[in-house]
């Protein structure tokens, strides 16, 4: 018998439903995020209860659920990370997060949190800046059981990081005020609080206590404010400059006076192409085919401007060749230069972690592509911090739903691939899943809606 996506879904979103402190409203978080994840076109409430055929019913539940209930996002996702963190097989594995930022794009500029923003989408020689709200994602990289398995990235966090605006015709004070507030609630601050939090929750699980936790983040975050911001029992690695100037690391007791670091360093891609530095290789399942990736370590290194006389490690990964058709000129990427906050971890843990953070770009993609997170319709202060992070916390339960009633594979309950389809996707894809999702949905809210006539 074929295992179902809808009964494990709604189990977790029945957990989830109980972050509402009142318990009439629970009712309809299940039959929200169902109506939010199946529905066509725009994902506005509108929409939502349109597919839910409430179109003819009192819709201001729904909105007060987003505006006025009383319940936070952090307790909404609870589950989802409880779940997330136990499905790894070994208990006391390191646990590999990841922190990244996105920009859900808006056209009113009166509502809460918008303002201009760089598109990440213009070419770098003619900066565009759009309207748009900001939100950092904290997700847990899990994969099912097996060596041929890819990572998931699953959200456990969606904050909304809206800039301080000074208020209209401010005086210079309060302008001067505000732009000194800005050095304290920026997007590397807000990763340092979000890792805090994360730490905290982990630390309360089963064994969470004994998990190291190793977080990727890109370049953006490679600066002093994170990497010296982050707990106990928590290493970052993170992509580096090129032409970062770093230092050897000098044990104290080999100082002198002031001094505080050892010689200077070549550049990371000066490292690169160092013949002295020795390659190391390793296997990696990478793109649904096990690759032999090559790079070089580096230990004992300082990089005076960001972790001042820490101890780091520098991995320098060799670009991979690809052809873009069979028979044609073979084409490199770009080498990728690493830094991590430990020397003590094994290194294919750091770099796996690191592979397995592109997930979260896989996140970003189906929730603005396909899901449409942010296209909600709704200006209350609270509900646009809180509407897409229910629409994303209701997209990691169905992630985490299918990876425990399908083990990550593209099973036959799904629908067959199209004919001209050559090949065969280890595991489903969103698209795949709502399709599922929608049949067994279809047939729950049918017979909800002729128990309620009858």
């Amino acid at each position: 018998m074929n295992a179902q996506l809808l009964p494990v879904l709604l189990a977790l979103l029945t957990r989830m439903s109980l972050a509402f402190h009142d318990p009439r409203p629970r009712a309809k978080v299940e039959r929200l995020a169902l109506g939010l994840l199946c529905a066509e076109g725009p994902k506005t409430i509108t929409s939502a209860l349109g597919w839910l055929e409430q179109r003819y019913e009192d819709w201001s539940g729904e909105y007060r659920l987003l505006s006025r209930a009383q319940w936070s996002t952090s307790d909404f996702f609870a589950p989802v990370l409880d779940t997330a963190v136990g499905f790894a097989t070994d208990p006391i594995a390191p646990l590999y997060v990841a922190h990244d930022d996105t920009l859900l794009r808006k056209t009113g500029r009166h509502i809460p949190g918008v303002a201009y923003a760089r598109d990440p989408l213009s070419p770098p020689f003619h900066v565009n800046l759009v309207l748009g709200q900001r939100f950092l994602q904290t997700s847990v990289l899990i994969k099912a059981e097996g060596t041929q398995r890819m990572w998931r990235s699953i959200p456990v966090a969606f904050d909304h990081t809206a800039p301080l605006k000074a208020p209209p015709r401010a005086s210079a004070e309060q302008r001067a005020a505000v732009k000194e507030a800005r050095k304290k609630h920026n997007m590397s601050q807000a990763a340092v609080r979000a890792i805090h939090q994360l730490r905290q929750k982990v630390d309360q699980l089963p064994q969470g206590v004994d998990r190291l936790m190793i977080d990727a983040v890109d370049g953006s975050f490679a600066n002093r404010t994170f990497l010296r911001g982050l707990p106990e029992r928590t290493v970052a690695v993170a992509r580096l400059r090129k032409n970062a100037k770093l230092r050897a690391f000098l044990p104290k007791t080999q100082r002198r006076g002031a001094q505080k670091y050892g010689l200077p360093l070549p550049t990371p891609e000066e490292s690169l192409h160092d013949e002295s530095v020795p390659w190391q290789q390793i296997e990696v399942f990478v793109a649904q085919k096990i690759h032999r990736l090559k790079f070089k370590v580096i230990d004992a290194v300082c990089w005076p401007r960001a972790t001042a006389d820490q101890p780091l490690r520098l991995i320098l990964i060799k670009p991979a060749g690809y052809r873009l058709r069979k028979g044609s000129k073979l084409l490199y990427r770009q080498p990728a230069y690493l830094i991590c906050t430990t020397t003590e971890v094994d290194i294919q843990h750091l770099i796996n972690a690191y592979l397995a953070r592109w997930e979260v770009e896989v996140n970003f993609h189906d929730a603005k592509s396909i899901l449409g997170v942010g296209e909600a319709q709704v200006w209350n202060p609270i509900s646009v911090e809180r509407t897409p992070a229910f629409l994303v916390a209701a997209y990691a339960a169905l992630l985490l739903a299918q990876m425990q009633a399908f083990g990550d594979r593209r099973t036959e309950a799904f629908d067959p691939l199209p004919a001209w389809r050559k090949d065969h996707p280890l595991r489903p894809s969103l698209r795949d899943l709502i399709a599922l999702l929608r049949k067994e949905a279809g047939t729950y809210i049918a017979r909800q809606k002729l128990q309620t006539a009858a």
